[in-house]
């Protein structure tokens, strides 16, 4: 019998073959009792599992491939420094002398202690590090039990697909050099690391399928669509072959997409669009330049303050990383966003404001800047001194009036004042922007732009806050809807009147890499898109296929249309004739 798991699609196309169960897990773990004088010769077989998990990171972050994402390196070297965190590295051994057990039990109970830790944290952001602790003792875990997966041997056939509890980074590393050919997790989240890696790895996957290695048996047949997120176990004979088929107008369709690279963005009816990316670290760019983006339109910068435990990016090292991208880019626009902190992205230097009953209305994005007007200054101060060296923008984040605007401008002319007595070159005609995500901004937009070069529409959090739903709660996720008439109607609005005030515009949030959107917001007057570069080529793609004036007609019904399900049949028929994979 068949059955279909939904999970969280990392993308890399669709997967098809034998289940290959790798169920070993901390959870599995058995309680020994051990003699008093047992009890040194364990100790030491856990710092044996402590020493060769170290190794064993290291040999691996010495082997990162070409190509895979820069993040990664930054990982593996987090993953090492946990390992002499006393919660790691000496809590399972006072747990084991305590209660006179295995150390595998000891890891368990620390796990399961840890976890409770952070499922109490009220942030977002630091509840998703959980996985990446509990990866950490998971590694440890398999080296106390010599049960190491073997890559290249179990690897097996190429067409596996690795069905497990919670794939680490690191093991991502082992699993594009192996012969499997894609991987089912029964933990994960959209941000969590393994996502954030998978997803730039390209590999067929989907995480957060509960009880997946439950439900799947060894060897049976199963497909993993990374694209829909979805699992099915057991395919009968017409799904296999239509997954076949998809599979196969995959590959093609990725393979074209190569031919298109380096042609200019224009539409069928000769209309220019420019497609730029967004990055989160400065080595991003080699992407970004592989794919010919016309440019960055959103640096977030807040991923430079991130992860560090006590100390701030300081202005230098946040000059040279943002110099490096805008000389990369050569004479190519650089949008750097100042650091949007706050709610979900809190850096664990961030105490100092107190716990925020509902922390996305809370002190975060352009609020906590102006709260802390030394940090803010610093950051304007390292972004005016890179845009000596090329094209750079400055954006403003989570902009909710132009009297809040009004204090972020005043900030930056401060940091210009402060480098001319100081003799410091910058960009004197350097570009401001503001980033439309909040309502108020949105409906206000005229106030917004008489005082802006340009506004960047974040579709993320302007979805968030119109329709009340808090993204990362899973329980009201189904709520989350970018073609709910008041996301449509609100986006068109924004669109519309900086056409009208000859401003320029982009959507930087999701919507903007979502193919089946494209023509949409083509015909809604967008001509700017900013998004993860690998999604580039496939909108590329679609740009290349419209003629706006064959879409427009389409597109004005969406706009005056209330009804949900009507406006799902419309989105169809304005991309009948196009691959939206």
């Amino acid at each position: 019998m068949s059955i279909a798991l939904h999970g969280i699609g990392l993308g890399g196309g669709i997967a098809i073959g034998q289940a290959y169960i790798l169920d070993k897990s901390i959870d599995d773990a058995i309680q020994h009792t051990l003699e008093e004088s047992e009890i040194n010769a364990e100790v030491s077989r856990f710092e044996e599992a402590l020493r060769n998990t170290r190794k064993e990171l290291e040999q691996i972050r010495g082997t990162i491939p070409i190509g895979a994402p820069a993040e990664l390196g930054a990982f593996l070297s987090l993953n090492i420094m946990m390992l002499g965190d006393s919660q790691i590295a000496q809590a399972p051994i006072e747990i084991l002398k305590r209660e006179s057990c295995n150390a595998e039990w000891a890891i368990k109970l620390q796990a399961e202690f840890l976890s409770s830790q952070f499922d109490e944290m009220e942030d977002a952001y630091l509840k998703e590090r959980k996985n990446d602790v509990i990866q950490v003792l998971e590694r440890i875990f398999k080296n106390l039990e010599g049960n190491k997966f073997d890559w290249q041997s179990q690897g097996r056939e190429e067409h596996g697909i690795l069905v497990t509890r919670d794939l680490s980074p690191a093991d991502l590393v082992q699993f594009k050099e192996s012969n499997f050919a894609g991987f089912v997790n029964d933990l994960g989240s959209l941000t969590s690391h393994t996502a954030i890696i998978g997803r730039n790895l390209d590999i067929p996957s989907v995480v957060g399928v509960a009880e997946a290695r439950q439900l799947v048996r060894d060897d049976e047949i199963i497909i993993v669509d990374g694209i829909q997120g979805v699992v099915i176990i057991n395919p009968d004979n017409l799904v296999l072959n239509e997954y076949r088929k998809r599979k196969k107008e995959w590959q093609e369709s990725r393979q074209k997409l190569k031919a298109i690279r380096k042609e200019e963005t224009l539409t069928k009816d000769g209309t220019k669009v420019e497609i730029l990316a967004n990055i989160e670290i400065d080595s991003d760019v080699e992407e970004v330049k592989y794919n010919n983006a016309a440019g960055i339109g959103l640096f977030r910068s807040e991923f430079l303050f991130l992860q560090r435990e006590n100390n701030l990016a300081s202005e230098d090292e946040q000059f040279e990383a943002y110099s490096r991208v805008v000389r990369e880019m050569k004479k190519k626009p650089v949008t750097i966003r100042t650091a949007d902190l706050g709610a979900d992205k809190n850096p664990i230097w961030n105490s100092t404001h107190g716990e925020s009953e509902n922390p996305a209305l809370g002190l975060t994005g352009i609020r906590l800047l102006l709260a802390e007007q030394g940090f803010f200054r610093t950051q304007l101060r390292a972004i005016l001194r890179a845009s000596f060296y090329g094209k750079i923008q400055v954006l403003f984040p989570m902009i909710s009036s132009a009297w809040e605007l009004k204090q972020a401008i005043t900030q930056l002319e401060h940091a210009k004042n402060e480098l001319r007595e100081e003799g410091i070159p910058f960009d004197e005609g350097i570009a401001v922007g503001a980033m439309i995500e909040i309502p108020s901004a949105a409906i206000a937009i005229k106030s917004i732009l008489n005082l802006v070069d340009f506004v960047s529409i974040g579709t993320n959090d302007l979805i968030q806050y119109l329709l009340a739903i808090d993204r990362n709660d899973e329980s009201v996720g189904y709520l989350y809807d970018p073609l709910h008439p008041a996301v449509i109607s609100t986006i068109g609005h924004v669109i519309s009147n900086t056409n009208k005030a000859g401003k320029m515009i982009s959507i930087c949030g999701e919507m903007a890499g979502n193919p089946k959107l494209t023509r949409l917001l083509l015909g809604m007057g967008l001509r700017k898109f900013s998004m993860y570069s690998a999604n580039i080529l496939s909108i590329k793609k679609i740009i290349l296929s419209t003629d706006i004036n064959e879409i427009t007609p389409i597109v004005n019904k969406i706009l005056r249309t209330e009804n949900r399900e009507k406006i799902y049949e419309l989105i169809d028929k304005l991309n009948e004739d196009v691959d939206t994979f």
